[in-house]
């Protein structure tokens, strides 16, 4: 009976604890709204690919959760991005070759073309108009396979960036972008925040703030703010 009743005492104590405690996400909103508040952009850095510019947006004064959302989960790679971009720099080339070829068989003509473009009353005779056509086509070209590659190549960057975050830490090998295989972990968590203006009025708002981390290759990343609305 002693023993039950030391149990039962015990309850009351437990539930508050479990009652009182927080979770992970407000000592870390905390950190970054006090981060950002201090302008400290070496540690908004590293929580967040968005920033709250105190100057500007205003800052967080306080803030409550009022809701966690579930997890969730969505398989990443980049292989098809570096397939992309791999593509992308063969076409180059291969276009690069032939524009050559005709450069070569045709430099004298071309050479006249652009002595005569440079003379703003130039005039071209038939035979030179119609290499300044093909000249022009193939100019042309270069302008659009070479944006065709920085595309590719940005696109890798942009997609990268998260993962390159999350996943950088001490200790740990750099991310091998190319042969990484994992999945992106996000979740929303909505807070009700106390919003200092830059000309200091104070009101309170909705923020829905998007946390998310990557996972993969037995590594587990850090979490990192993606998204803010309602600001």
């Amino acid at each position: 009976m002693k023993r039950i009743a030391a149990a039962l005492l015990l309850v009351p104590a437990t539930m508050m604890v479990v009652s009182c405690s927080r979770p992970p996400e407000q000592q870390f909103l905390t950190q970054f709204f006090r981060a950002a508040r201090g302008r400290d952009n070496t540690t908004v850095g590293r929580m967040s690919a968005v920033e709250i510019d105190p100057r500007t947006q205003g800052s967080v004064e306080d803030f409550e959760i009022t809701s966690i959302g579930d997890e969730k989960r969505a398989p990443l790679s980049f292989k098809p991005l570096f397939e992309a971009e791999a593509k992308a720099r063969e076409e180059e080339k291969a276009f690069l070759v032939t524009k050559i070829e005709y450069q070569n068989a045709n430099i004298k003509s071309i050479e006249e073309v652009l002595k005569l473009e440079a003379q703003p009353d130039a005039k071209f005779t038939p035979a030179l108009q119609k290499t300044k056509a093909e000249w022009d086509k193939w100019r042309e070209g270069i302008a659009t396979h070479a944006r065709a590659t920085a595309s590719a190549s940005a696109a890798i960057k942009a997609s990268t960036g998260l993962a390159e975050a999350s996943l950088t830490q001490p200790g740990q090998k750099p991310l091998d972008a190319r042969t990484f295989e994992g999945e992106t972990i996000s979740k929303d968590v909505v807070v009700n925040a106390d919003v200092r203006s830059p000309d200091g009025q104070t009101s309170q708002k909705t923020l829905t703030i998007t946390i998310a981390r990557v996972a993969g290759g037995g590594r587990e990343g850090r979490p990192i703010i993606t998204k803010i609305t309602g600001l």
